[in-house]
């Protein structure tokens, strides 16, 4: 635009178009289509002012406005501007196939875009492959395999913690091994003196063929005592095997196994103000004796040492075997004290899929047990 400036001649008085720029020497000889756009001539003089038309930043406008106050090489002033139209140099690039500059700028910053991304993937793919091959490792891991190598997992940081992982299996392993060493002396050791009580019981029956009433009783009572004692160790040992073998079916008569529980266990009623009720129902069910007559036996005790007066009520059919017993005030805790623990009677009915349901209101506490079918 400066350039344009010189090319006015100095003599002359009008206005002039060279090259597409017009060339005036004073504001009034402007074009009208400028002066609407800019309503007062730049004040100082080297200023370039602007105006689009119908532009936004996506899509070139449609006319551009250009406007500049100068002088020409020997001090006069001129005020040089141009008029675009940008809609017919736009079908001249379409013409020519060429792009718009700003699909130009779309087209660019989407490739980058793609590139940076498939920098991430694969840099994610190459940090993640070891992450991965540790979860694996990991989850295979187990005693046997303890003796292999340990691989490399490319990151200090991984095969660290893959040597934490190791040595907790390493430490887990020698404490397996001592527990199944207590138990196989266990197994021994328990078994010895129990069928020595129960050797002693016989003898003691050839002995005194023909007792009293009262010693029946006590030598019916520890014969009973004995065989759960039995039962008990038998199913401890049996569910802290590795590999288990099904317990055998017993036909059991459960009513008359829960009239025994209760006179065994009549000893926790001693002074108390409670009244039991027993409610039954002619009964034979096929299970697995011990572990049966565990679970029954705990559940009975614990209503007899968390109730210190009041009503125990039995109820048993086919279906189920339910205990009812009233809390007092000064026994309203939620906790069930069964006499080989709760977890143990939960353990035993998770082995078997057994249920048991412990329900609680204010003033009673009850427990059900679902009778397998």
């Amino acid at each position: 635009m400066k350039h344009a400036a010189n090319l006015l001649p100095v003599d002359e008085k009008s206005t002039q178009l060279q090259f597409g720029y017009h060339v005036a020497i004073s504001w009034n000889l402007v074009p009208d289509d400028i002066k609407s756009v800019f309503s007062s001539p730049p004040r100082e003089f080297e200023t370039f002012i602007k105006h689009y038309q119908n532009w936004w930043y996506f899509a070139p406008p449609e006319t551009g406005y250009y406007l500049m106050r100068t002088t020409n090489n020997l001090g006069e002033q001129r005020y040089i501007s141009l008029i675009l139209d940008f809609k017919t140099r736009q079908s001249i690039l379409e013409s020519k196939t060429q792009l718009d500059p700003m699909v130009k700028i779309a087209l660019w910053g989407l490739g980058a875009i793609l590139t940076y991304s498939l920098l991430i993937y694969c840099l994610f793919i190459m940090l993640s492959k070891p992450i991965s091959q540790l979860y694996k490792w990991a989850s295979e891991l187990s005693l046997e395999q303890q003796s292999n190598a340990l691989p490399d997992f490319q990151y200090e940081e991984l095969n660290a913690l893959a040597n934490i992982l190791y040595t907790n299996m390493q430490s887990m392993n020698k404490a397996l091994d001592r527990e199944k060493e207590f138990l196989s002396y266990a197994s021994h050791e328990l078994r010895t003196p129990i069928a020595t009580l129960k050797s002693d019981i016989t003898l003691l029956d050839k002995i005194s063929p023909s007792p009293t009433e009262k010693e029946r009783e006590i030598r019916d009572r520890m014969f009973r005592s004995n065989h759960t004692i039995k039962g008990i160790t038998e199913t401890l040992l049996w569910m802290n095997r590795e590999h288990q073998e099904p317990m055998p079916l017993v036909a059991i008569d459960v009513e008359t196994l829960l009239k025994q529980t209760i006179s065994e266990l009549a000893h926790l009623l001693k002074d108390k103000n409670i009244i039991v009720t027993l409610e039954t129902t002619e009964s034979q069910q096929r299970l697995p004796e011990a572990p049966f007559i565990i679970l029954i036996t705990n559940i009975i005790r614990n209503a007899f040492q968390h109730t210190t007066s009041g009503y125990i009520h039995i109820e048993q059919n086919a279906e189920q075997i339910q205990i009812t017993n009233n809390l007092t005030k000064d026994k309203n805790s939620t906790n069930i004290g069964f006499g080989l623990g709760l977890k143990l009677i939960r353990k035993i009915a998770d082995r078997f899929n057994w249920t048991v349901i412990e329900s609680q209101s204010e003033t009673t506490k009850r427990i059900t047990f679902k009778l397998p079918k």
